[in-house]
């Protein structure tokens, strides 16, 4: 690891400007992820922005930047029609996703020659290749484990709200520390504690209101069992966002017998999501690589071209029947 974190500080040294960027629709764990690096590369007075989507992000995210903003913690963020990649000592970093389709601005890597990736989800064929450094661990709980021991190796601190915003992104991506859940998250946490991160505010940046959580519930209600072990729930024709799907997918996985859970929604027009959770007895990521998507043994999504539910539930079904 500590080789890994020497080759991340050399790149930071060796470049002037940088572009921060993660997945679509960004969620807690690459937020945290992306400020930590932000400010860490700040503080090498460097060049540094957040590539971020102008559309409608989702309360958490919106409440963390709103605590930044309240807390004098300035952030610039860009949209990709702002990004400016004419000066060729520009290095991209790319936080929590291995493939070019998931992030927010794909033709990045045809733009920005030098770039970095730090993810923890499973690789598969279409994991990018063509990056200056690469590191990749399936076996942490989340980017934000992964930031945060680069962090702890330099000189380097944070702001306490930004490692507020990182304890929120590992408490999510673990589900509470219950799945992916080592010894080294826990020490991830602690570390994050000592930086100030406080528990009170995470609980609020967590919180949501409560037209969703019964909206939610009413999901989770009409959900069923696909076998002994298996939930799964289909959402309504409304578009709703990744981490929607994500959260009943996971309100699931609190019932007895349940090992696995899936939700199936509309993410877009003609674009249908599956959020796919386990304890950690089934490996879901082979059932969400097999539909095109991917993640982690305990934690996958997949999208698929559609415009009906039902079909994509048969496509899941029998990917079921034919692993069992």
């Amino acid at each position: 690891m500590n080789d890994i974190y020497e080759k991340i500080t050399e790149q930071i040294e060796n470049h002037d400007h940088f572009i921060i960027l993660a997945h679509k629709s960004i969620d807690l764990d690459a937020f945290g992820s992306a400020l930590c690096m932000y400010q860490i590369i700040s503080s090498y007075q460097k060049k540094v922005v957040i590539l971020m989507s102008d559309k409608q992000k989702n309360i958490s995210i919106q409440k963390s930047m709103q605590l930044l903003k309240e807390k004098g913690i300035e952030i610039q963020y860009i949209t990709k029609d702002q990004m400016d990649y004419k000066n060729q000592n520009t290095l991209a970093i790319i936080l929590d996703t291995n493939k070019q389709e998931l992030l927010e601005y794909p033709s990045i890597l045809d733009q920005i020659p030098n770039c970095i990736l730090l993810d923890h989800h499973i690789e598969s064929e279409d994991t990018i290749t063509n990056v200056t450094l690469k590191y990749i661990d399936n076996n942490v709980s989340s980017t934000a484990e992964i930031v945060t021991g680069y962090l702890k190796s330099t000189d380097k601190t944070i702001a306490k709200e930004v490692a507020t915003i990182l304890l929120a992104g590992l408490t999510v991506d673990t589900n509470n520390f219950n799945i992916k859940t080592t010894s080294k998250t826990y020490e991830t946490a602690a570390y994050l504690m000592t930086l100030g991160a406080d528990n009170i505010e995470k609980q609020q940046l967590l919180k949501e209101n409560k037209e969703n959580y019964v909206a939610r519930q009413d999901f989770v209600k009409n959900s069923n069992m696909i076998n002994d072990s298996m939930a799964l729930c289909i959402m309504d024709n409304q578009i709703h966002q990744n981490h929607e799907l994500a959260l009943i997918a996971e309100d699931l996985l609190q019932f007895d017998t349940v090992e696995v859970s899936f939700a199936i929604g509309f993410i877009g027009k003609r674009l249908v999501g599956i959020s796919a959770r386990s304890v950690g007895t089934i490996d879901v990521e082979t059932y969400m690589r097999a539909l095109g998507g991917g993640g982690h043994k305990t934690d996958a999504a997949c999208t698929i071209k559609a415009s009906n539910l039902y079909k994509v539930k048969k496509m899941l079904l029998k990917l079921i029947q034919e692993k069992r």
